[in-house]
């Protein structure tokens, strides 16, 4: 999932552009600032103490932690995705593929590498403080490492999918808004007790000290039983690259488009100038 659209993302002129526009950004970095703020609420809201919330249950720390970033960040990811983060607000998707200087294919790369790096940077943010709760916690550093692991391909399977729909859903606002807000509730609060492997933060806690009380199903695969949490990652790497196959067919299709109505507006014109 990330490799794919990361391939030659450095010197794509859509990802240069989009890089730089997020450095000059203000309002971006204090979203990030204001997302870690919140994270380090519920880190001291929750850390063990003898006063003020004395939660004795240590590993609720970490999950807490955990859940929390899944909340944000994944609105983050369903929210920012299906924003336009290139071109001029009221200039459409057709007019700028039309302009851009790249291929359909450059564009959908350089696009959506930027939006993975964008969930890279905001996924970085929490780190520090997963591992600190990870600590309060008793929890060891592979149970972290996996739960970053669950953030960052979750999360960066949102945005894609979210752009996805962006490509789609362009020109019916309205429709692409409340889809967007459905898919993240469903994501992170529905398939908790519909499909509990496409939960998020469920798996988060299936690789916790806490998964002995609320496991995932596990399957067996080739003679091994797979943890419920590993196959969540699965479901998301494959629901990031079908949503990926679906926008670049999308905006592969509306370039193709595009280009058949000005070769149609040119014949028209050459047409309308030729002698009767």
């Amino acid at each position: 999932m990330l490799r794919l659209p990361f391939r030659q993302a450095w010197r794509n002129v859509i990802f240069q552009g989009a890089a730089e526009s997020f450095g000059r950004d203000a309002v971006r970095w204090s979203h990030g600032l204001n997302y870690l703020i919140i994270l380090a609420v519920v880190l001291f809201i929750t850390w063990p103490k003898e006063a003020f919330l004395a939660l004795r249950d240590l590993p609720f720390t970490y999950n807490a932690m955990g859940g929390a970033a899944f909340i944000l960040l994944s609105y983050v990811s369903f929210s920012q995705g299906s924003r336009k983060i290139v071109g001029e607000e009221r200039m459409s998707l057709r007019d700028w593929l039309m302009l851009a200087p790249v291929s359909a294919d450059t564009f959908t790369r350089g696009y959506l590498a930027f939006g993975l790096l964008e969930c890279v940077f905001y996924w970085g943010l929490i780190l520090p403080l997963l591992v600190m709760a990870a600590g309060a916690s008793g929890e060891s550093m592979s149970h972290a490492a996996a739960g970053a692991v669950l953030i960052l391909v979750c999360t960066g399977s949102y945005r894609i999918l979210a752009t996805a729909l962006l490509f789609c859903l362009e020109r019916d606002e309205f429709v692409l808004y409340l889809v967007v807000r459905l898919l993240y509730v469903f994501w992170i609060l529905v398939s908790g007790f519909s499909m509990p492997l496409l939960n998020p933060v469920l798996a988060f806690v299936d690789a916790s000290l806490w998964h002995h009380r609320h496991a995932l199903p596990s399957w067996p695969l080739l003679g091994v039983q797979v943890p419920g949490w590993v196959l969540t990652i699965g479901v998301h790497l494959l629901l990031g690259g079908l949503f990926f196959i679906i926008a670049t067919i999308r905006i592969r299709w509306i370039r193709r488009r595009a280009e058949q109505l000005e070769w149609a507006m040119q014949e028209e014109n050459h047409g309308g100038l030729s002698p009767s």
